[in-house]
């Protein structure tokens, strides 16, 4: 047996020498007798350095990861003894085998000869094959069941799968936090890309509707001087004068008061707060009845829509993932399951040990022929389910979840991430018409109650500027939302059809597995 020292893979000159004497008398003794599944293994292959100094064992890069087991220390290097019965008169003790060996002091006796341990049922292989490494169940070799001829066979290694080490408290603890904090950082990082879209988006839609003309922005116009012929002044309005200066007097022709510049008075901090009072006192007045609520069912049917879309490419996106992970959970149970129906086909059965009758042409002795034969036609079909699946978890697998994430939920997902974000334009949109409501409120209010005919015309112009500007961006935004509501019918009919040719592709690629196990033509896999 080769023996593999783990972290080191120098071996000590003098166990280089010892190893290879007792490989030679193993390998040459009559009594070894190897199986041949016991030289591969899906973990560790161990390849003989052709050119190495006296055979030494070379380690190749393994294929899974290789735990400590109960053999590892007997295993450690090759001055190790080789398991044997201690009570067996064949088995020398460890002590007796180091007396043996040959003398290394000067001027010592004649070297004397090991004798050859005890025949092992896995032989030392000669160069350049793969050796099986320690399994869960055996020190030192891998799973053995049982055989009628009183030898060992492994035990399936192509599901010989050892499980992960558990973690600890902590560690669970600090991979949750770490994975949650990196949740947290993605979903920051996607709002911040989405609120700067908003952003751009409504300046881009508020620069085609003209909103932002100065000729379209009522708040900066400034109220005319009461005519003392109707409104004789008081402290109130001494006081406001005083505050904020007496207006200029009004156009004769239009009877506005002229404005300096109107985007300075629109960025001023006074503009903002006379802005938030108007808005807020408009939707008090419309929340306890005092003002009409302008009807606006059919754009809301519309933004509600628009909304349901983007919820539903997020819950599309969702089951992409829980369906690709779904599709790897049922192909390790599928691979799990079929390796333990293999191992129901594996060994012999207990009855093979006994001997044959004596004659042939008997019915016991057809009968027993006849359930071989059954046997065997088994153990076959068990190859060549455990092939199978082999070939549905290293090929097909990998290739459907290939073709789901790039004909379904890759689009899906780019379409989540590119979705406009419409929410700030909506929003500015019921900005604009509460200004319009407010405005005309105060028209009507004004041409009831006021007694100066000269504050009517200023009340109209803020009215009609109010309109205008709601009208041009209300349009604006509805013919975008309508084209986006109705490109969900060409997005659904794309889905479709990469849904539908995902599951033409597993099923196709499938039925070739079948096929192909059922003439034979199934790719050889090295375990």
């Amino acid at each position: 047996v080769c023996s593999v020292e783990k972290k080191s893979s120098v071996v000590p000159p003098r166990a280089r020498t010892v190893g290879k004497s007792r490989r030679g008398a193993r390998a040459s003794s009559p009594e070894a007798n190897p199986t041949p599944h016991a030289r591969t293994s899906p973990r560790v292959t161990v390849a003989m350095a052709n050119g190495a100094a006296a055979g030494a064992p070379h380690l190749s890069s393994p294929v899974g990861p290789v735990g400590d087991s109960p053999g590892d220390q007997a295993n450690f290097d090759d001055t190790s003894p080789a398991p044997a019965d201690p009570a067996s008169p064949k088995s020398p003790g460890w002590r007796e085998m180091a007396e043996e060996r040959p003398s290394t002091s000067p001027g010592g006796g004649p070297p004397t000869v090991t004798p050859p341990p005890p025949a092992s049922p896995v032989a030392a292989p000669p160069g350049n094959v793969v050796v099986a490494s320690p399994g869960p169940a055996s020190p030192g070799g891998a799973p053995m069941s049982p055989t009628a001829n009183g030898a060992t066979a492994p035990m399936s290694p192509a599901f010989d799968r050892r499980p992960a080490p558990k973690q600890g408290l902590i560690g669970k603890m600090t991979s949750g936090v770490g994975s949650l904090a990196e949740k947290a950082k993605k979903r920051s990082a996607k709002n911040a890309r989405r609120a700067e879209g908003g952003k751009l988006l409504l300046q881009q839609l508020q620069d085609e509707a003209g909103a932002k003309d100065p000729s379209l922005i009522p708040g900066v116009l400034r109220k005319p001087a009461l005519d003392p012929r109707y409104v004789p002044p008081n402290i109130g309005t001494a006081v406001k004068a005083k505050i904020f200066g007496t207006p200029p007097p009004p156009d004769p022709v239009t009877g506005l008061v002229p404005v300096g510049d109107p985007l300075a008075v629109k960025s001023s901090t006074f503009y903002k707060i006379k802005a938030s009072k108007r808005r807020g006192k408009q939707s008090a007045y419309v929340a306890a009845g005092r003002a009409r609520k302008r009807p606006d069912e059919a754009f809301d049917a519309l933004w509600a829509r628009v909304q349901r879309q983007e919820a539903l490419l997020n819950k599309i996106k969702q089951d992409g993932k829980r369906y690709a992970k779904a599709m790897a959970e049922a192909a390790d149970a599928a691979h799990a399951m079929a390796g333990h129906i293999a191992e129901l086909a594996d060994g012999d059965p207990a009855g093979a040990a006994l001997p044959a009758p004596d004659e042939p042409g008997s019915a016991a002795a057809s009968a027993a022929a006849a359930a071989a034969q059954s046997r065997e036609q088994v153990a076959a079909r068990a190859r060549q389910l455990v092939a199978m699946m082999e070939t549905l978890e290293v090929d097909v697998r990998p290739a459907c979840a290939e073709q789901l994430r790039s004909a379904v939920t890759q689009p899906v997902a780019q379409l989540c991430e590119e979705f406009p974000a419409y929410k700030p334009c909506v929003d500015k949109r019921r900005t604009y018409m509460l200004d319009m409501d407010a405005y005309e409120r105060k028209l009507q209010y004004t041409k009831v109650h006021t007694k100066d005919p000269g504050q009517i015309p200023h009340r109209e112009e803020q009215h009609s500027r109010a309109s205008r500007r709601f009208t041009y961006f209300n349009d604006k935004l509805v013919e975008d939302l309508t084209l986006l509501d109705n490109n969900r019918f060409e997005l659904a009919g794309f889905l479709i059809e990469g849904f539908v040719e995902t599951q033409e592709f597993e099923v196709n690629r499938k039925r070739d597995v079948y096929l192909s196990m059922q003439e034979g033509k199934l790719p050889q896999r090295a375990n």
